[in-house]
């Protein structure tokens, strides 16, 4: 675990992260989606800018098949 004054990112300590990643796994509940550790994992590491949503988008776009508008 993370300690809470540790900053993950610039300007985001690990006690945002874990708060911003509670919000989005309950916002996908409340719409009626169930995300698995692996969706939250991949929405993790773009929130903390280990990869970078353009290139996240790149790499569905290739699993899926189609492009994502």
């Amino acid at each position: 675990a993370l300690e809470t004054d540790e900053v993950v990112v610039p300007g985001r300590h690990a006690e945002e992260v874990e708060r911003v990643m509670a919000l989005v796994e309950k916002g996908q509940q409340l719409a009626g989606h169930f995300p698995t550790e692996d969706d939250l994992a991949a929405a993790r590491v773009i929130l903390v800018g280990e990869v970078s949503y353009e290139d996240s988008v790149a790499a569905l776009e290739l699993e899926c098949g189609m492009a994502l508008d």
